[in-house]
């Protein structure tokens, strides 16, 4: 096997992704802007109640009843999970950046935390570039996030490799330092440009 493993985050590394597009669709119902209805969620409590969803300590209806509670918003489960689900767009040159480490024959994996609603729905929108991957380490799946000692361990054991062969690639400082201190090599990714220079860096054929 070709070395290094590559772990790749999802969310603003191979796929942008913006929680303003869920609030904007929920704060319609409460006659109020997307980004004040942002703000009254998180100040309820919005993001421990994600925290548990995304280390799969409650499921995807118990979210969405949560959810509505502390909003305040009451929707059909199947309407809430279509509002909550849609918020990511492609990130072209890292998809084709994914595409020719594979043909150069590089293990890929994706490393990221999420829930199941969007893993669900990233997984069917980015399937073309996600069939390059060849595992995929979930928190909800895996029962912890990054930037924990477990969750990095679960890539390393997924990747089949030592943690040293291993590079994790992601957008938030902490998850790099929290990588690093698992043994794993670590990208901060920036800009594509930056990323291949890195991945060159680290000893990664590109052309």
């Amino acid at each position: 096997m070709r070395e290094p493993a590559l772990i790749f985050d999802f969310g603003n590394v191979v796929g942008f992704f913006d929680y303003l597009r869920a609030c904007e669709r929920f704060a319609v119902h409460r006659g109020m802007t997307g980004g004040a209805f942002r703000e009254m969620v998180l100040e309820r409590g919005f993001a421990r109640l994600l925290a548990e969803f995304e280390s799969g300590r409650i499921g995807p209806e118990d979210f969405a009843d949560r959810l509505m509670e502390l909003s305040g918003v009451r929707l059909p489960y199947e309407e809430f999970v279509r509002s909550w689900e849609n918020i990511f767009w492609p990130n072209e040159p890292v998809a084709a950046l994914i595409r020719s480490l594979k043909e150069k024959g590089y293990p890929l994996f994706l490393g990221s935390n999420t829930n199941v609603l969007h893993a669900t729905h990233y997984r069917r929108q980015f399937a073309g570039t996600l069939a390059l991957f060849d595992g995929f380490i979930l928190s909800y799946e895996v029962g912890h996030m990054k930037p924990t000692r477990e969750f990095f361990d679960a890539c390393v054991r997924a990747a089949g490799s030592p943690a040293s062969s291993c590079v994790f690639i992601d957008d938030v400082a902490e998850n790099v330092d929290g990588a690093r201190a698992a043994g794993l090599a670590a990208i901060l990714y920036v800009d594509t440009p930056a990323l291949i220079a890195d991945l060159r860096i680290a000893g990664v054929q590109l052309p």
